[in-house]
This record gives structure tokens, sequence and C-alpha cells, in this order.
């Protein structure tokens, strides 16, 4: 009775290494990983060298990237056909043009990506830079740069002295003015709803559309550059200076309101915050009309718009804790 029980309970019991109830494909790797101690050893060197190569190969891209960093982002080093090294200089020399040719007081538009840029090294006032956080500012000066090339000017002529536009696609380098500008328009719209975004655009053949073709940005970049764009309209805008490899183009304002600009030194725009009062004081007048057209910029998260029901709040409010949860 003992001898049965013993046999019944190992026949449940744990399986044995050699055990007949042992899958066959099973049984067969264990024996091939037994039988090759030397291979396995391979294998495992192969695997150790794989991964201090790859730590090897992170330490040199990561110093690598770090010099590439580290170096002045409006200094690039670039090669010739040839393969010679090349410092492109084009952006600082721009900068620079502006500070030693253009008077203390010059303003500048441009897109608020060079605005740090333009016054910390031309030391020249800009319209905006990478601390405006007003969106309806950015918004007009998206729709002064998408519009036609006269209706800009009707804007520009109040605000600044100087257009600075990057024109790099002429150096090879496809992300300038013309790229981002379906980004100016969608802001502009966003405020401005006569500016219909849907309507700016570049086709596949990196045909213009339209509304882009007569933007001041589009003629700003390609001006001369393209035999296709023609000449800007009287007493709107001038060249007034263009990088050695066509990268940055400077354009000077015509006709510029000194009643505006008599304005803007006054400092009307930091009275009225200091005081604590709305800031569409800091426009000059001239620009009312153009002001009345805009309808305030309104954001579903934002809660301090008195037009937000209770309801809307509340669905706000729950789908924020839903994303939580998540």
């Amino acid at each position: 009775a003992k001898a049965v029980a013993a046999k019944g309970s190992g026949g449940k019991g744990k399986k044995g290494r050699g055990s007949s109830h042992e899958h066959p494909f099973v049984r067969e790797c264990r024996e091939m990983y037994a039988d090759n101690m030397g291979m396995r050893r391979i294998v495992g060197g192969l695997m150790l060298v794989t991964c201090c190569m790859g730590l090897f190969y992170f330490w040199a891209h990561s110093h690598r990237m770090a010099e590439n960093l580290s170096s002045p982002s409006i200094m690039i080093l670039g090669r010739t056909q040839k393969g010679d090294p090349i410092m492109i200089d084009d952006f600082r020399e721009a900068y620079w043009w502006l500070r030693d040719n253009t008077p203390e007081d010059s303003r500048v538009l441009s897109w608020w990506d060079y605005g740090y840029q333009i016054n910390g090294i031309a030391n020249r006032t800009t319209i905006a830079d990478g601390n405006t956080w007003n969106h309806e500012h950015i918004a007009l000066l998206g729709r002064s740069l998408v519009s036609s090339v006269k209706k800009s000017h009707r804007i520009v002529r109040h605000l600044a002295d100087y257009v600075l536009v990057w024109s790099t696609r002429y150096g090879g380098m496809w992300g300038d003015d013309i790229a981002k500008s379906p980004h100016m328009a969608r802001i502009g719209g966003s405020v401005y709803k006569s500016i219909k975004p849907d309507d700016f655009y570049q086709d596949e053949q990196g045909n213009p559309s339209p509304m882009m073709k007569r933007s001041l940005i589009f003629n700003a970049v390609n001006y001369r550059l393209d035999p296709n764009v023609p000449e800007f309209p009287p007493e709107t805008y001038e060249e007034a200076y263009t990088s050695k490899n066509r990268m940055v183009r400077i354009y000077k304002v015509l006709r510029v309101s000194k009643k505006s600009r008599k304005y803007g030194k006054e400092g009307h725009g930091y009275r009225s915050w200091l005081a604590g009062r709305p800031l569409l004081s800091a426009y000059p007048p001239a620009l009312q009309k153009i002001l009345d057209e805009k309808e305030d910029f309104k954001q579903l998260e934002d809660f301090n718009r008195k037009d937000v029901s209770k309801e809307k709040k509340l669905l706000i409010e729950a789908k924020a804790a839903d994303d939580d949860d998540e």
C-alpha cells in the first residue's frame, strides 16, 4: 500500500529533468544548452562587446551634440560644393547692419522668433519676441505679414520703421519665414476673421496660393530673387539690405506715420499697464479701425472668461479630472 501511495504521489509531483512526460522539443533545447558551454560563452562575450560599443557610441554622440549645441545659433558651420568648411554668418551680419545703419530708436517688425536676437545683438526695438504672451498682439503681427502688401503697409506704417524676414531657402535651409507663414495665418485668423488660414498655403509643387502670393511675407522673401515676384507698390517698402548668402532681408518702411511714431514714444502702453487699464491704448489711435475688427481670443480652459457658463465649467473640470486619472 505504501509503495502504491508513493508511486501515486510521485506521478503528481514536479517533473524531473529526464521525465518521460517532458515535451521532446523542450528536452532537446535543454540538452543543447547543457552541451554547448563554449557557444554560450561566445554569445555572451559578443553581447557584452555590443553593449560596450553602444555605450561608447552614446558617449561620443552626446559629446558631439553638446559641442554643436554650444555653438552660437546665429553662426553656422557649412560646407561648399567642394566640401571645404565655410562659416555662414548672415544672421549676425544682418543684425550688425541694423545696429550700424539705422537710428537708435528704430522699430523692427519681424516674426517673434527673432525678437530676442534683434533686441540683444542689433540693439533695436522689436514688435514681439519670445516673451510676448499676448496672443492678440501676435495675431496682429501675423495679420500684418500674411496680408497683401498694400493692406499690410496700412498697419506696419503705424508700428515699425523696418521689416526683417528670414529667406534661408536661398541658402539651402528651408525652414524660413515662408515655411512658417501658414502658422502666422492661423494665429492671425484666430483673432481677425478676415484672415482665412485655409486659403494660405503652398501646393505639393511649392506653388503659392493666390493669398500667399499677394502677402507681404512671400514678396519680402522672394523680391528680386524670384523673377515672378513684382516690384513693391510705390511708397510701401524698399529693400535696405540683403545678406551675403541671401538668407536675411531687411526692408525700410516708407511713409511711416509720424503721429503714430510720436504716440509710441510717449509710453501710453506702459502707463496703461501701470494704472491697470486695458492695454489697447498702447496702439496708435490710427489703428483703432483695424483693432475693432478683432474677436477676443478665447480658450476652452480659460476660467477667467465671464461668458463661460457654470455647466461648461463643470464639464471642463470633469474632463480635467478624467485626464488626471488616466
